[in-house]
């Protein structure tokens, strides 16, 4: 089993000591870094080849957002899960969009957490019921047009990175799946929402204020 160079971001130093001796105790093979805000986290990321990082949202000098973003654009191969005390609905949308791999609050079992890693070193992304959920009311809630489809937060943020001009292999990239899974992943998103091109799927979705202009 390879080694999984992990990084954990967080201001509070009992905290990231804490979570390194409980993920220790499963059958992950975790190698750690620590952070201590987003400044620090970008420095270990250019030093080092991270697979996978557990992001804060509130720290000092750079919060996790603002990583969460640098991250992506810089990093894309390194998964993101954030690991955090805040469950705002607006806030897990924003992070879907910005491209997280997974999100979780700090509140979790430890058993949910890891099967969020595993899932996520596995499948690039893992989703629990909570984002699930927040999405689907998100949806709903900018317009009835949506209600009931059912999309992914994996497909929501294929629509963000489409929206950007992205190509299907670039994409790939991005999310670190092949373009044949991409492919499929929109030929998803058109069937669900009966769009039969990308500019009126768009349209659509920028009407629930979930894809920004």
């Amino acid at each position: 089993m390879n080694v999984t160079h992990t990084l954990i971001v967080d201001d509070h130093t009992i905290f990231r000591k804490s979570l390194i001796r409980l993920l220790s105790t499963f059958e992950l093979n975790l190698h750690f870094y620590e952070a201590a805000n987003g400044v620090e986290a970008l420095e270990v990321l250019k030093l080092n080849h991270i697979h996978l990082a557990l992001i804060d949202i509130q720290m000092p000098k750079m919060n996790g957002i603002d990583l969460l973003k640098l991250a992506k654009e810089n990093y894309p191969a390194t998964r993101a899960i954030i690991l955090t005390q805040f469950d705002d609905p607006s806030l897990i949308v924003h992070l879907i969009r910005l491209g997280a791999d997974g999100f979780l609050l700090k509140e979790c079992d430890p058993e949910e957490l890891v099967l969020t890693i595993r899932q996520v070193l596995h499948e690039g992304h893992y989703f629990n019921k909570l984002v699930s959920d927040t999405l689907d009311y998100a949806l709903k809630k900018g317009t009835k047009t949506l209600a009931n489809l059912n999309i992914t937060p994996r497909e929501y943020q294929l629509a963000e990175l489409l929206r950007n001009g992205l190509s299907n292999k670039e994409i790939a990239v991005c999310l670190g799946l092949t373009s044949t899974t991409v492919e499929s992943y929109r030929k998803s998103l058109m069937e669900k929402t009966n769009c039969s091109n990308l500019a009126d799927l768009l349209k659509l979705l920028y009407s629930t204020g979930l894809v920004s202009k």
